[in-house]
């Protein structure tokens, strides 16, 4: 039985390669791990250049050419690395002068209004920029796949699914619904990850009407529908004093945050602002079920993360400091007790200690 030539000059090699490289990406490594960081990776593919070179074959593995397959796979890899290490998660300050910023706005259907619904719903399920936001306040972004078909990016009202407490469909949104509504489905038509069309359930919160997900969802429907946006058109649209509708975008959700941290924050330093942008609701979202104390594949679940790579929005917050000081706090009750306790009581103390476990040692050698 003949082995296939691992190289090769035909193109069909670097698209194995890229196969490879997302395998390692996601475990299937030397060691086994669920992460790899970009300049593993790169190392991992450069060696396999090595194999290629050493045979007089081109390298499969090119990061300067943009239609290279396995240097696409990494280059995202590095940019999802960036973004993650570049970007600063919101907080409870930030978002509470989001809602006052929304209720000093002229209207209903202003960008702040409408920013501050989104945050309601982000804080829950991590949304990434694309699929709320446009890049051009004036068109829509549209996905276009090999056979010519296209669809829209970001989340349009049909996406959304309200219900009551029995389970019933609310055919009918107004403000009625902000009370009625118990829970919303959301379905992602589109993902990065292409798990389309997962859907995900979020319940009403009742005790916290203001900042409620489902109202804040309602709410964006209700606003479409004001400004005349059909239910599979983008979801995410306001209007201004000259224009009727605009779509909101990743500089415009920047520039909002920002002036939000800036109100709570004066001496933020520049450099510390340009931290903030849409992919901090993304970040956001992944801290706060961290300070939760929630599981891995919780997070992973319920933000629509593939593998590991959620670990690269993790903080260093207050409320995670807070928790590694609580989990130390029977420890350093003992040592505070040692600290106050009179040398000849410690070394007494130590001594019972030892005569206890030697006692355990042997009682254990017995029972084998």
């Amino acid at each position: 039985m003949s082995i296939p030539d691992p190289c090769g000059i035909e193109y069909g090699y670097q698209r194995i390669v890229a196969i490879w490289v997302k395998y390692i990406m996601f475990g299937m490594n030397y060691y086994n791990k669920d992460v790899l960081r970009s300049n593993t990776v790169r190392g991992y593919a450069l060696a396999v250049n090595t194999l290629f070179r050493l045979r007089g074959y081109e390298p499969p593995t090119d990061m300067s050419n943009r239609n290279n397959m396995p240097g696409i796979v990494i280059n995202n890899l590095i940019k999802q690395e960036d973004v993650a290490s570049q970007r600063a998660p919101l907080d409870e300050a930030i978002f509470a002068e989001a809602h006052r910023a929304a209720k000093a706005s002229h209207s209903l259907d202003s960008d702040r209004h409408l920013m501050f619904d989104i945050l309601t719903l982000a804080r829950y399920i991590g949304p990434r920029v694309s699929e709320y936001a446009q890049t051009n306040q004036e068109r829509v972004d549209y996905h276009v796949y090999p056979n010519g078909t296209s669809v829209i990016k970001a989340f349009t009202a049909n996406d959304f699914v309200f219900c009551d407490d029995k389970n019933n469909i609310l055919s009918f949104i107004d403000e009625s619904s902000l009370t009625l509504a118990a829970f919303v489905r959301i379905t992602w038509r589109i993902q990065k990850n292409r798990q389309n069309n997962q859907t995900i359930q979020l319940k009403a919160d009742p005790k916290n009407p203001d900042i409620c997900p489902v109202r804040g969802a309602i709410r964006m429907v209700m606003r479409a529908r004001r400004l005349s946006q059909p239910d599979d058109m983008p979801l995410a649209c306001y209007r201004t004093r000259k224009a009727p509708l605009l779509y909101l975008t990743g500089t415009r959700i920047a520039t909002l945050l920002r002036e939000a941290v800036r109100k709570v924050r004066p001496s933020t330093p520049s450099a510390e602002l340009k931290r903030y942008s849409a992919h901090s609701l993304r970040v956001w979202a992944c801290v706060l079920l961290d300070e939760a104390g929630k599981s891995a594949s919780f997070i992973q679940k319920r933000l629509r993360w593939m593998g590991d790579s959620f670990k690269m929005y993790l903080r260093d917050t207050n409320a995670i400091q807070s928790k590694h000081v609580d989990a130390l706090q029977a420890s350093s009750a003992e040592v505070m007790k040692l600290i106050t306790t009179p040398v000849a009581d410690v070394v007494r103390l130590v001594a019972t200690m030892s005569e206890i476990t030697v006692e355990d040692e042997n009682h254990l050698d017995e029972m084998d």
